[in-house]
This record gives C-alpha cells, sequence and structure tokens, in this order.
C-alpha cells in the first residue's frame, strides 16, 4: 500500500510540473493543489494502517529542516541595506502589528474556549501569528503591484517568523511545566542559553562560511551543478549542530541568514538563494501534501463551530485590524494598507509549531494542534484564491 500511496504522490507532482500554468490561471496555487491531494489520500487511506503519530513523529525533523531553509532563505532576502531607507512599513508591520495581532489572537483563544489555559491559548495565538509568503507568490511576481507592497510583504514574512521562535519557545517550556516547575528565572536562563547558542554558532559558520565561498568562487572549486546544494549543505549543518548543542536550529539559520545577507557577494547571493528554494519548494510541497493527509483526520473530524469561528477571525479581523492601525498614519492609501492586512497566510512555520505541540505532553494538545489547523487550511484557500484577483485589480489600474 506504501508504494501505492507514493505512485500517487509522484503522479500528483507530474501532473501539477505539466499543468502548472493552466493551474495558475484557475487560481490554484501549489499549496492548494497538495493540500486537496493530501484530503483525497485521507479519505480513501484506511486509518486503522496508518500509525499517524509515530509516522510525524519521524518526519519532524525533515520539516523543521525545510523550515529552516526557509528562514535562512526569507532572512537571506531581506535586504538589510535597502530597510536603511525604507524601514517604515516593515517596522510598522513588526512591531506594532505583530504583537496586537497576537494579543488578539490569546484573547478570542479565551473568548471561544474557555476549557483552554492562558499559555495555551497564548500557543495557540503564537502558532497563528507567523505570515508566509510563498502562499502569496502571484501577488509578490506581479511587478503591476507597488514595489513598496511587495517589498514589505516579503520582509515582513521573512522577519516575522525570527520574532515568533523565541516567543513560541518560552510559551512552549511554560506549557509544559504548568505547575510552575520551572520558575520564572529558569525559563528565561533556557531562553538565553538558547539565544546565546544560536547566535555564537551562526557567527562562527558565517564568519567560516563565506570567506571559503569566496576562495572555492575565486578558484573555480565548485561548479554550477552543484551550487543548488551549498545553502542547504550549510542550513543543514548549522541547524543540526545548534540542535545538538542545546540552541535554537531555527534562531541560528534565521540569524545567519541575515549575514549572509549583509556580508555574503551580490552577485552569487541571489543566484544560490534561488537555487537553494528550488529544492526546498519540493520538499515544501510535499508538507502540504502530508498537511492535507493529517487534516483529513485531525481538522475534519475534530472541526466545531468555535474552532471553525476563531479560524476565521484569526485569518480575518485578528490580521486585518492591527495591520490597519499600524499603517493608519502612514502614506499609504486605502486599497494598499487593505493589502498588506488581508495578506497574511499562514504556512509553513505554523505548521511546524503545530507539529513540535503534538511532540509534547501538553494536556490540550490535540484541541490546540485542530484549531491550528482547520486556521492554515482555510488560509490556504481564502488567500490562495484571492491573489490573482487583487494583483489583478492593480493591472486594470
Amino acid at each position: 500500500m506504501e508504494y501505492i500511496l507514493l505512485a500517487i504522490v509522484g503522479f500528483a507532482f507530474l501532473f501539477y510540473s505539466l499543468s502548472i500554468r493552466q493551474l495558475a490561471r484557475t487560481e490554484i496555487t501549489g499549496p492548494m493543489f497538495f493540500v486537496l491531494v493530501g484530503l483525497a489520500l485521507s479519505y480513501f487511506w484506511p486509518q486503522e494502517i496508518t500509525p499517524l503519530e509515530n509516522n510525524m513523529s519521524q518526519l519532524l525533523p525533515l520539516i523543521e529542516l525545510t523550515l529552516s531553509i526557509f528562514l535562512f532563505t526569507d532572512a537571506a532576502k531581506s535586504k538589510l541595506t535597502v530597510l536603511k531607507h525604507s524601514f517604515q512599513y516593515p517596522s510598522l508591520l513588526l512591531f506594532v502589528a505583530l504583537p496586537l495581532t497576537l494579543l488578539f489572537g490569546v484573547v478570542g483563544a479565551i473568548f471561544l474556549f474557555s476549557e483552554l489555559s492562558l499559555l495555551q491559548a497564548a500557543l495557540v495565538a503564537i502558532i497563528l501569528t507567523p505570515t508566509d509568503a510563498a502562499l502569496s507568490k502571484g501577488l509578490l511576481a506581479d511587478t503591476h503591484v507597488p514595489e513598496k507592497i511587495r517589498e514589505g510583504i516579503n520582509t515582513e514574512s521573512g522577519l516575522n517568523d525570527g520574532l515568533c521562535v523565541p516567543l513560541f519557545l518560552v510559551m512552549l517550556l511554560l506549557a509544559q511545566n504548568p505547575e510552575n516547575s520551572l520558575t520564572t528565572i529558569d525559563t528565561l536562563f533556557i531562553f538565553l542559553r538558547e539565544l546565546g547558542i544560536a547566535s555564537v554558532v551562526a557567527v562562527l559558520a558565517i564568519t567560516v562560511f563565506i570567506p571559503t565561498l569566496k576562495v572555492a568562487v575565486a578558484k573555480h572549486y565548485f561548479a554550477k551543478n552543484s551550487s543548488p546544494f551549498l545553502l542547504i549543505g550549510f542550513v543543514m549543518m548549522t541547524f543540526s549542530i545548534t540542535q545538538y548543542l542545546h540552541g535554537s536550529g531555527f534562531i541560528a539559520v534565521f540569524v545567519s541568514g541575515l549575514l549572509f545577507d549583509y556580508f555574503a557577494p551580490t552577485k552569487m547571493k541571489s543566484t544560490l538563494i534561488k537555487d537553494s528554494e528550488h529544492i526546498a519548494e519540493f520538499v515544501a510541497l510535499l508538507i502540504w501534501c502530508l498537511f492535507g493527509f493529517v487534516c483529513g483526520y485531525l481538522v475534519l473530524q475534530e472541526i466545531s463551530w468555535q474552532i471553525f469561528v476563531y479560524a476565521l477571525l484569526s485569518v480575518t479581523l485578528f490580521r486585518m485590524l492591527p495591520v490597519m492601525l499600524s499603517l493608519q498614519f502612514s502614506q499609504l492609501k486605502i486599497k494598499e494598507r487593505l493589502t498588506f492586512a488581508w495578506f497574511g497566510p499562514r504556512g509553513l512555520a505554523s505548521i511546524v509549531f503545530t507539529l513540535m505541540i503534538l511532540e509534547t505532553d501538553i494536556a490540550a494538545k490535540y484541541q490546540i494542534a485542530t484549531i491550528a489547523m482547520t486556521t492554515i487550511l482555510l488560509s490556504v484557500f481564502l488567500h490562495g484564491m484571492s491573489t490573482k484577483p487583487i494583483a489583478n485589480s492593480y493591472t486594470e489600474r
């Protein structure tokens, strides 16, 4: 049966690759397509022969590594030198809208799910706060959309993952110790230790990697056909070493990406990042297929009206109101502010956070996972189907 499953997934990739232009015209994005494939497989695949939890545990390292690659490439594309001159919109989104989104998410979870504790409600909110610009590729690639919007959305998506990871790790530590076996000082020490180890590994790794890269380029040591493996190998090494040393691998690769953006040679930087993203995107689409498969068991069977209402609020008001408030006094037109507010799709970071929750012994972990997955599922289709019409509205203008 496993080989039949793999054959179906392989056929899905073949069909998607052959008809990607036609799918784009019908406003079906890659994540939408593979989520639908996963949902279909969960319907026809007998649940009793699928040890779902064990499989998720085995696949978590691969999913974490995929997120690490995107964290690195997003940070490496953040264009810190450009942000020195046009930092207004990303700064407002990151330091004003993001905390308000988190606050709205916590309040909404407490109101709709009275059985959740404050920390559990905070975990729900922080899981669903990061955004994924990969789900809005049609908008980001359309040159008719103002560059300040495209750059702002892309930069926010790249940087908010890095800001949310440490918050998530702290809340996860506290939620796993509801009887306060960890004091505030203990929690702060663990967090600072993880942050410190991650920062040291990132700095040392980049300090060695960039000079080595320059020497390899100057002496023609590597070929173009191996260039996609350079950054992926670097991210794998950095993430794994940091995790082994009990630091946060996610923070390490994010800091590495920021340093790589600032210090790497400009000519080769974009090519290396683009090549690495092609490989990472293949794995990401596999993860979306797996996500749809899991949703067929967890979400569709356990969904309630409270969960659906929270998911709908999370992808709309909880995101849109903070962004509209934060951009209120900017020089953006109302349509541009609404575009910023709407495009906050939930993606790979939220999936990884959810799977990390399932790996713990938190009492309400299945309810938290169901709420998060319902929101991600809704976001995939709402944001995916609205990307092209909104991009076209700028084209028509």
